[in-house]
């Protein structure tokens, strides 16, 4: 079978539901881990569906760009920095690492429709990878605790990269970049970030964006969730070239 295109998917606020136990495991563990570099830390917490750490708004950050954040916030100098975040880094990898994580405990976790929309794509020969903001160990537990791991395994990771464009154009490599691809993300980064590399962009408004706002950031399609097949329709039309989005809202 002849692939349409590739398609890659962003995990918190996409596929997976935001402040869902799975992603406050995430946030707690690396918390306990600027903590142990830092010797303090804040908690991460939830207003209407968005992250922050202190004041500081997380929208569309990777765990890098996050880790780096929260150590300006604890008045890290700047030439410490970029050797300290990788210090957290590691002690969240390892943490995380020595969490239960298998089989599909955190399948509640995830949004409706997620793997019906996989499955479906995979049916239809699109190969899957994940752009999202998470260390590659995080996101392949996360896949392993919600059941997806047999669809989703390779992709662009949050380890070292904090731009979103970064992590996308990683997503292409990773998935060999030939042919079209469409990214699949619920913040404005999403959408900016998969143009920077030439691809489309389906926004779902299961984060915390409004799907006005994401149509303002420049969506190529918007859908209120993955569900039904409103969303497998609007990838499958992405993918296509010479097809319209008009109408998919």
């Amino acid at each position: 079978m002849t692939s349409p295109g590739f398609v890659l998917f962003d995990l918190d606020g996409t596929l997976i539901r935001p402040g869902a136990p799975v992603q406050r495991l995430h946030m707690s563990t690396m918390a306990a881990a600027i903590a142990d570099v830092c010797g303090t830390a804040e908690e991460f917490r939830y207003e209407g569906g968005q992250l922050f750490y202190a004041d500081i708004d997380l929208a569309g950050f990777t765990d890098a760009g996050t880790v780096h954040a929260a150590l300006r916030h604890h008045g890290v100098p700047a030439g410490r920095l970029p050797r300290l975040t990788r210090q957290v880094m590691d002690a969240l990898a390892t943490r995380i690492g020595g969490s239960a994580a298998d089989g599909d405990a955190g399948a509640g976790d995830l949004l409706p429709g997620c793997r019906a929309l996989l499955e479906a794509l995979r049916g239809h020969g699109c190969p899957l990878g994940m752009s999202t903001g998470n260390a590659r160990s995080v996101a392949r537990w996360k896949m392993r605790r919600t059941g997806l791991a047999d669809l989703l395994r390779d992709g662009g990771f949050g380890d070292a990269a904090r731009d979103r464009d970064d992590v996308v154009a990683a997503g292409v490599a990773a998935l060999g970049g030939h042919g079209p691809g469409v990214v699949v993300g619920d913040t404005a980064k999403d959408v900016t970030a998969a143009h920077a590399s030439g691809l489309r962009c389906l926004a779902v408004a299961t984060g915390a964006t409004p799907a006005d706002e994401l149509r303002a950031a420049g969506a190529d399609a918007v859908v209120a969730d993955l569900g039904g097949s409103a969303a497998l329709d609007a990838v499958l039309r992405l993918l296509t070239p010479v097809a319209s989005t008009e109408g998919v809202r």
